[in-house]
């Protein structure tokens, strides 16, 4: 069975740096040299690399690919398909509710944001969930993650504030009810928004499988008791968004990521 080409081809394999040829591949390992070449997609087609990262919002009506992509997003995040879990290529279709070859692109893009692993005539695996994994992720995003609150906030278009401050009212509204799908996608909009409005197209792209790990992490291990929390956090990320206070953005963005390592840590030493 193929379901397309091997995206670990050999320039990416050959890309990962000296410090990183040891050990097991975490998933900050696995994807972040592939972000590299994605981001030269970026630099050559800015408009069309961000239309496309954001929703399709440049081209239109979603493609089935794209409609294919969120939908397998959707259940590897929330756990409704299980990791480590290996597929056949039927069966992705299935899931994805599309033909063939949206399927197939779908799975590509999932492979480069390290939430599956395609393997050649055996199928396509879904990632393991780790505590050290999630420990990874947030050192990362602590670092490059207030940097893109501060440039986003500050370059924000009107309308682009507006949508930030729709995904506050989702997020508390499902805060209140409990309603821990909608928080996510409140999440994941939030996150396209910033990205959008982010001037360094290399630094969304590099933050945006980052994030998508994150809400799987959190999914997993802290959707049951950390609902109010996590929201609260979001609400003075996004306040300073829509206020249009860049450094305050940057600041309530690092004090979030911070508060989530502390549970990282905890969680890897129970």
């Amino acid at each position: 069975m193929s379901i397309g080409p091997d995206l670990t081809c050999a320039k990416v394999r050959h890309c990962r740096c000296k410090a990183m040829a040891s050990g097991p591949e975490s998933v900050d390992r696995r994807y972040i040299c592939r972000v590299f070449l994605i981001g030269v997609a970026a630099v050559n087609g800015a408009a069309e690399w961000k239309g496309y990262a954001v929703f399709d919002e440049q081209r239109g009506p979603e493609s089935q690919a794209q409609a294919a992509y969120l939908t397998l997003e959707r259940k590897i995040i929330m756990l409704e398909i299980e990791p480590g879990a290996v597929f056949s290529e039927s069966a992705i279709i299935e899931f994805a509710g599309v033909g063939r070859t949206p399927a197939r692109e779908a799975v590509q893009r999932l492979s480069l944001e390290g939430l599956v692993e395609i393997r050649p005539r055996a199928g396509v695996r879904i990632t393991e969930i780790r505590a050290d994994d999630f420990l990874n992720v947030l050192e990362v995003r602590k670092s490059l993650e207030p940097r893109l609150a501060l440039l986003s906030t500050r370059f924000a278009t009107p309308s682009q504030r507006r949508r930030v401050s729709e995904c506050q009212e989702t997020m508390s509204a499902a805060a209140l009810s409990g309603d821990v799908p909608s928080f996510l996608e409140a999440d994941k909009a939030f996150d396209a928004a910033m990205g959008a409005a982010c001037p360094n197209p290399y630094l969304a792209a590099t933050l945006r499988p980052l994030q998508s790990h994150s809400r799987r992490f959190w999914y997993r291990f802290f959707a049951d008791t950390e609902l109010q929390v996590s929201t609260d956090m979001h609400d003075r990320v996004m306040a300073a968004f829509i206020g249009a206070d860049a450094e305050l953005a940057a600041r309530a963005m690092t004090a979030l990521i911070e508060g989530m390592l502390e549970r990282a840590i905890a969680l890897r030493t129970a």
